[in-house]
């Protein structure tokens, strides 16, 4: 599918897309309502407390032993794991689970001080959690530096343990072959090595544990705070978020609070319901495009084209509520429907002269006997209309056709051949009287409603009747449609395809799916029918008012003005048809090629 086809179909199902959207911003905006309702049930009151620790740098000596704990950054990712939180929730007596969600620590490098800053609901909870975590990580830390201490300390005891064995070893084998270089040489390194293993441990012994250089500077002490802080604390601490780092001046609450207004401006209801309408937009356009590749109706001429494998001779446009069960070839000559079903008929005739040319006027003829008509030699032309389905419009569209060729001066019979559920008759304003030829309201056509008065007879005879009567009455008009019952609902029509010049099928937008349209087609293909081509009815976007260059209400008005028509004189099939006097532009008309036979 093209870009274009991609509008073609956002743009029909607009009203899904729209309704989807404002049930998206209408569902945000109800998301903020509901937590507001839920937050008014809550305490507005909310408390943070802060235990400023400092880091002191001042007492390192060279030969003191190091702390590994220096980075403030390093010491604020303890704050929150490892053995501290668990040792906090401990003292506390709490869930170690979400402890650490109530906590943001925010470093200042140019003081070299850790705030630990708790936010809870109780002003002394908040102020003793922050306690317990402040002092939590100062035995932590030191902790971790005298496990290190001891460690070193250790390995320098059992070092000097190994060397003094190795030292004594090797003075008895020396002493045993003074000579021996090579002892004599193991001997002075490991004596150099045990005088240094003594000197670090007397070192490390002399100054002892290093000294906790993280202190309390200020304890904590709670302060209220709105909820909107405190919830933007608690994400943050949800999010992993919760180590921050201060700027130049110290402030340790603007990035919070940054947060928390940005959070809040979300919250809104402008942005929620913004938020939701574009959830609901995107959620409309892509269930309008899985409708559409799910929907298996026929829609565009391609869509027709491919289901039948044949080509489309006209899209008619769906008519208007007044229009129904009109003939509007007749009723509104100059509008778009009655132009597209003479384009049918240009089509049909174009595809009747090719059949001529392959076949000869015989090809098209077949004999046959009837009660109502007797035979002639006149070359008419039979047109069977069919659909693959019910309430596709091939009813609408013969009695359209009948219109249209009639008023290029042809004789048109309508013969009803879907004796199932009779409605062509209704068209034409007649009485469903059978075995009577019915004279219409417009002029130049006449209908056989019924061909048999049985109502009890079987479909065989039935079609029998109806074939015969198609045999008898060429010679008699120059055109006859026969508007058959739809080929996958009944066998009647494929059984008058034979009778037929040409069939035309006819499919409704929106409505006729692909399935059917195949499945009729491939009927016709194996009973080698002649296919004339698809008419695609009840189309959408195509305009039914007047041509541009036709001012509306132009065709009432020259009705009006136009002098009295001539007196009628009967046709060769029996009509009357009012014939306008010859205009004398172009002279004497010229003296008729052929004369049909006068009726009997």
């Amino acid at each position: 599918m093209d870009l274009l086809g991609y509008v073609r179909v956002l743009r029909r199902r607009w009203v899904l897309i729209l309704v989807l959207a404002a049930v998206g911003a209408g569902l945000g905006v109800l998301s903020t309502v509901l937590s507001s309702s839920s937050a008014s049930g809550k305490s507005k009151t909310y408390f943070k407390a802060t235990n400023t620790l400092v880091l002191d740098t001042s007492s390192q000596g060279s030969g003191s032993f190091q702390s590994a704990f220096t980075n403030l950054d390093q010491i604020a990712i303890l704050t929150t794991t490892g053995d501290v939180p668990s040792s906090v929730a401990k003292k506390l007596g709490v869930d170690p689970k979400g402890l650490t969600d109530h906590l943001v620590t925010t470093v200042n490098g140019s003081t070299n001080t850790l705030a630990i800053t708790v936010a809870e609901p109780a002003g002394d909870e908040a102020a003793r959690t922050a306690d317990a975590f402040a002092d939590g990580l100062i035995a932590g830390l030191a902790q971790r530096d005298t496990d290190r201490y001891n460690t070193q300390r250790d390995y320098l005891s059992t070092r000097i343990t190994n060397l003094t064995s190795s030292v004594n070893a090797l003075t008895a084998q020396l002493a045993a072959n003074p000579a021996d270089k090579v002892v004599a040489a193991q001997l002075n390194t490991a004596q150099n090595e045990l005088g240094q293993a003594l000197t670090d441990f007397g070192n490390l012994t002399a100054t002892g544990p290093p000294a906790s250089r993280l202190s309390v500077l200020e304890k904590a002490q709670a302060i209220p705070i709105n909820q909107a802080e405190y919830d933007s604390r608690l994400n943050l601490g949800a999010l992993g978020q919760n180590h921050l780092s201060a700027n130049t001046n110290g402030s340790t609450d603007q990035v919070t609070i940054a947060t928390s207004s940005s959070s809040s401006a979300f919250n809104g209801k402008a942005a929620r319901g913004i938020f939701g309408a574009l959830v609901g937009l995107l959620a409309g356009i892509g269930l309008a495009l899985l409708m559409e590749r799910l929907n298996r109706r026929i829609r565009t001429v391609a869509d027709a084209e491919a289901a039948f494998g044949l080509p489309v001779l006209a899209e008619v446009p769906r008519f208007s509520r007044s229009d129904q069960g009109h003939i509007v070839a007749a009723t509104a000559p100059l509008s778009r429907a009655a132009e597209a079903y003479r384009a049918v008929r240009s089509s049909l005739l174009f595809a009747r002269g090719t059949l001529l040319d392959e076949h000869g006027a015989a090809g098209l003829h077949r004999t046959g006997d009837t009660k109502l008509f007797e035979p002639d030699t006149d070359d008419p032309f039979v047109i069977m209309v069919s659909s693959s389905s019910p309430s596709d419009g091939k009813t609408t569209t013969t009695a359209n056709l009948a219109a249209v060729f009639a008023e290029s001066g042809s004789s048109v019979l309508v013969v009803n051949c879907d004796f199932r559920r009779p409605a062509i008759h209704k068209y034409f304003d007649v009485d469903d009287e059978p075995r009577r030829v019915h004279e219409t309201s417009v002029s130049g056509v006449k209908i056989v409603t019924n061909v048999l008065s049985d109502p009890a007879a079987n479909p065989s005879q039935v079609v029998a009747a109806q074939r015969q009567v198609i045999a008898a009455a060429r010679g008699r008009f120059d055109v006859i449609l026969l508007d058959t019952a739809p080929l996958l609902t009944a066998n009647d029509a494929v059984e008058l395809v034979g009778s037929a010049d040409l069939v035309v099928l006819v499919a409704r937008s929106e409505e006729t799916t692909f399935d059917s349209a195949s499945r009729a087609a491939e009927l016709l293909n194996r009973l080698d029918a002649p296919l004339g081509g698809v008419v695609l009815s009840a189309v959408k976007g195509t305009s039914n008012d007047y041509y541009y260059y036709y001012r509306p209400g132009r065709a009432d008005d020259a009705r009006a003005a136009a002098p009295p028509a001539p007196p009628v004189s009967a046709n060769g099939n029996g009509n009357t048809s009012a014939r306008a006097k010859k205009d004398d532009l172009f002279g004497p008309e010229p003296a008729p090629r052929h004369q049909k036979p006068a009726a009997d």
